[in-house]
């Protein structure tokens, strides 16, 4: 914070108090064993201001520089460019087994298909209520190893896709839920490696669990504070042992659940505002990554949930996803594009920036 200087004893003397300016200014001179005139006073706070500041800034830059991982070596995938494969708002992404990358846009209403390199291979979909075509889609995530779920969003449905793109069935109908479940608000979608789907409820802050075939199972969470319940719940994932990773806005924090809901760990994280995704991505090691819409930032933790990465500058981060081989794919909607990021350094804390 910048902070005005106080006024300088060299301006204390009045025009009409001449006679007392000379004693008080060979009083101070004599104090003093280096005096300075009026301007170079207030400068020389002033620089003092800026290097605190400056200092400060290095501290936070310095904090980043000392995480043991970085994330670097950005590739393009997808981007808002004429031509097949274009994006406009990507909204959700995932990678199947074989590295082949599925990225929903809701500008477009479709399903883009891409392999490893970003060779797009087709897409699906379409803007509509019909079997197959979508309405603002968003979360995509993969089920099992043989199928993709995709959240569309405006026609109130999950629908099933296999991984050539063709339409399966329409998973999950959330108005057919309502007279059970009441009024339901799908945020975010995320599967385990045997096909169960979780649904983030952002209108009664709860997790609404499925299985395979889109059968109504259960419910985790509700509105609160306590651990276990949720408050701003903006994005969920599933790590490969069937742990649930969420994250809220509200409560500014992860939570680390079982199947059955019950918390094995919790962090904070510096989500600000009160608007927008935060997606979350597990890898197979147990690192979780989390991305703020809102401000563009993007944190990796350790399963524990240390921070080892973090990268700012991203321009509206809708979605996450860990490829096998782990690097990170994340989809920014505001500036139309889907780029893959390699995590390097030492786990162990070994590795500076740049080496």
């Amino acid at each position: 914070m910048r902070t005005t200087p106080p006024p300088s004893v060299w301006g204390c003397a009045r025009a009409s108090e001449a006679k007392g300016a000379a004693l008080l200014s060979l009083a101070l001179l004599l104090l003093l064993p280096e005096a300075a005139p009026a301007g170079s006073a207030r400068a020389a706070r002033a620089s003092g201001s800026k290097e605190a500041s400056s200092a400060d800034s290095s501290r936070a830059g310095a904090e980043t520089d000392s995480l043991p991982l970085v994330l670097g070596n950005p590739v393009m995938l997808a981007r808002n460019a004429a031509g097949p494969g274009r994006v406009v708002e990507p909204s959700g992404v995932a990678v199947d087994a074989f590295g082949r990358v599925y990225v929903s846009d809701a500008a477009l209403h479709r399903l883009q298909r891409y392999d490893a390199r970003g060779a797009w291979l087709g897409e699906s979909g379409g803007l509509g209520s019909d079997p197959g075509q979508m309405r603002h889609p968003d979360a995509v995530t993969t089920l099992g190893t043989l199928s993709v779920a995709v959240l569309d969003e405006g026609n109130r449905r999950v629908l099933s896709y296999d991984l050539f793109g063709r339409l399966q069935s329409t998973l999950i109908s959330f108005d057919d839920l309502e007279d059970e479940l009441g009024r339901l608000d799908p945020a975010d979608l995320a599967a385990d490696r045997g096909g169960a789907v979780y649904v983030a409820d952002a209108e009664r802050e709860r997790l609404l669990v499925f299985d395979f075939s889109g059968r109504y199972l259960r419910t985790l969470g509700g509105l609160g504070t306590k651990p276990g319940a949720f408050r701003g719940l903006a994005g969920v994932g599933v790590s490969r042992r069937a742990e649930i990773v969420t994250a809220e806005r509200a409560n500014a924090r992860v939570q680390r659940l079982d199947a059955g809901g019950r918390v094995l760990a919790a962090w904070p994280i510096p989500a600000t505002g009160s608007w927008g995704r935060l997606p979350v991505a597990v890898d197979d090691s147990g690192r979780v990554a989390v991305a703020d819409e809102a401000s563009g930032n993007l944190w990796v933790f350790d399963a524990g949930g240390r921070l080892v990465a973090s990268l700012r500058g991203l321009e509206g981060p809708r979605s996450l996803a860990f490829a096998r081989d782990g690097t990170l794919l994340v989809a920014e909607a505001a500036s139309g594009r889907v780029r893959r990021f390699s995590l390097e350094g030492d786990p162990r804390g070994g590795a500076a920036r740049g080496e």
